[in-house]
């Protein structure tokens, strides 16, 4: 991998929006989770990180702490459905007293998923920093990734999709365009910068290896997308701190965004024994299993009867006979995931309705 490869790109930015030099804020707020895939029923821990003040704002090294006044942290489970899970934070360091300053000063938050699928986590601030002369508003949205999955293995979980789903509309994010809990060494993937679910072109990412610092600078393209090599196995973080001329009378006068997003790459060398499965996968409904009814597999593609789609999609369903799984699941507006074979267990198809 070419730590010192810069992608450049013709693409213009919208005339409204900036690049800022490395130089124009002070630290960057990061979420990593501790295990990127993890079982039903197990605790997903998620650490707030601070810090990348040196190597030219290209580091991984911890230095301060997010301030709990001015963030929230949030999960958007394979259901769409963000919830805010902030009052699961907890402080992991020694805190100041009168005479010493506090030490390992970071935050940690949690929750608990039985549905399996894909689950992203973001933590969001939102600060204001005034001088004399001027203030400035700086959003920050923080993204880390978690699959739950009845086997937790990169084999397993490699179909999922749901990652790539935008959750903070109101600011900058980094979407992956590409599964970010299953990724191994030596892999192209995607990611694209939005701000406010518009594509941001001309602006530079940063990709940094957690273990020495090691980074690389990319420039989006038209589409708002950079592409790079997944190195060795590691954590690496992503960020972006584009800014805008937008203003607030009498509140502030510049507002910067901040946007990271963390992944590990994994060796995803353990592979299950192979023997023979039931072909017909395993139907998941919002999590739970069904036992009622099976899908049956026709020329490749998974079909359901119209007993299933009333049961559990659409109950004024009007038709007769088969359909395929995925059109049955588009049109109800539900959302389709799957987990491929492992070992002897049967692939599952992940269905999650609107309601």
């Amino acid at each position: 991998m070419n730590w010192k490869k810069t992608m450049a790109s013709t693409a213009l930015s919208a005339a409204l929006f900036m690049s800022v030099s490395v130089s124009a804020f002070a630290h960057d707020g990061w979420s990593q989770t501790k295990s990127p895939i993890i079982a039903p029923g197990e605790v997903s821990y998620v650490e707030l990180l601070l810090g990348n003040h040196s190597n030219g704002h290209k580091s991984y090294r911890i230095a301060g702490q997010w301030s709990p006044d001015s963030s929230k942290v949030f999960v958007t489970p394979p259901s769409g459905k963000k919830a805010d899970i902030t009052s699961t934070r907890f402080y992991t360091g020694e805190a100041a007293t009168e005479t010493e300053p506090a030490v390992n000063n970071g935050f940690e938050a949690s929750f608990s998923a039985s549905a399996p699928g894909a689950y992203i986590i973001t933590v969001e601030g939102d600060s204001m920093f005034k001088s004399a002369a001027s203030a400035s508003r700086t959003l920050r949205s923080a993204k880390s990734f978690v699959a739950v999955s009845d086997i937790p293995t990169v084999e397993r979980v490699q179909a999922l999709q749901g990652f790539s789903r935008p959750v903070n509309t109101d600011r900058a994010e980094i979407v992956p365009l590409f599964n970010p809990a299953a990724v191994t060494p030596k892999e192209q993937v995607s990611v694209q910068l939005l701000l406010k679910g518009t594509p941001l072109a001309d602006t530079d990412v940063s990709l940094i290896r957690k273990s020495n610092s090691e980074s690389q600078v990319f420039k989006t393209d038209a589409f708002g997308v950079i592409t790079f090599e997944t190195g060795a196995a590691d954590y690496y973080l992503l960020r972006a701190k584009p800014s805008s001329a937008e203003k607030k009378e009498g509140e502030y006068d510049t507002v910067n965004y901040e946007a990271t997003m963390t992944f590990s790459v994994q060796n995803g060398t353990a592979r299950l024994p192979g023997i023979n499965t039931n072909p017909v996968p395993f139907l998941y409904v919002n999590g739970k299993p069904v036992t009622d009814q099976e899908a049956v597999i026709e020329e490749g593609s998974a079909r359901v009867n119209a007993d299933f789609i009333r049961a559990y999609l659409d109950a004024g369903y009007a038709g007769n006979g088969t359909v395929t799984l995925r059109s049955a699941a588009e049109a109800a507006g539900a959302t389709i995931e799957f987990l491929p074979a492992a070992g002897g267990l049967r692939a599952a198809i992940l269905l999650y309705t609107k309601d």
